[in-house]
């Protein structure tokens, strides 16, 4: 007699079809090979892959669901036959193939920086626990993104909010970020680090003066911008 799978109602897109496909495109090529170079697809019961694999951790990561709601849409998704404990050995078995997968494929979307040069991206995320009802924790890093490498890690308690003073920035390096370090302080603490930074502003969270000072005009500028390419402005 059968047992009915109950699916859970929230399935991850990104794992979705038509996404898929399109995602496999970008991943490297030697998957299969690499996965059991670094043990992690020892053998292919139940997982018949590297790539259902990793659409696994994909659907694991990038949703709320359990490892049980993760492997009932596994089933019904064709993907693989699997239980959630035996996801859950599954993944973490795959920990160290999943790292050498993300640096592939960074490298291969990341073109060098110039001579001289460092790429470095920033960015925090929060952690849990059990039954918690808000944030607990918040884990601030510091990414090469050409090798997917991490280069400094914080972790705070909730109230440590997000900001570039926060990194051990260097001369010569290129510091990315979100709208959340677009602030003044966190600008200065990377220039006096030496080091220059290329951030999304938040217009309510930096006011910028034209060459004489005046007050520059968000509105006027953004008209000024062309619909293919970029515009350049001198500020304070």
């Amino acid at each position: 007699m059968e047992t009915p799978v109950s699916v859970p109602a929230a399935l991850p897109p990104v794992c979705a079809e038509p996404v898929w496909p399109y995602l496999c495109s970008l991943l490297p090529a030697d998957l299969e090979e690499s996965a059991r170079r670094f043990q992690a697809l020892r053998r292919c019961r139940n997982v018949p892959d590297a790539a259902a694999l990793l659409r696994l951790a994909l659907a694991y990561a990038v949703t709320n669901l359990s490892l049980k709601d993760v492997a009932a849409w596994a089933h019904a998704a064709g993907v693989a036959e699997i239980t959630g404990p035996g996801l859950f050995y599954r993944l973490r078995m795959a920990e160290d193939w999943l790292g050498v997968v993300l640096a592939q494929t960074l490298q291969a979307q990341v073109r060098p920086a110039p001579p001289g040069l460092r790429l470095r991206a920033v960015d925090a995320t929060v952690i849990n626990g059990p039954g918690a009802t808000g944030t607990e924790w918040r884990v601030h890093v510091l990414l090469d993104p050409g090798t997917g490498c991490f280069r400094a890690v914080e972790l705070t308690a909730a109230h440590g909010g997000e900001g570039y003073a926060r990194q051990p920035f260097q001369a010569g390096d290129v510091v990315l970020g979100d709208r959340a370090y677009g602030t003044a302080r966190g600008v200065y603490a990377v220039q006096t680090a030496g080091a220059q930074v290329l951030v999304r502003l938040n217009q309510h969270a930096v006011r910028l003066c034209g060459a004489q000072r005046q007050r520059w005009a968000w509105s006027t500028a953004a008209a000024q911008v062309p619909q293919v390419g970029a515009h350049e402005w001198p500020v304070q």
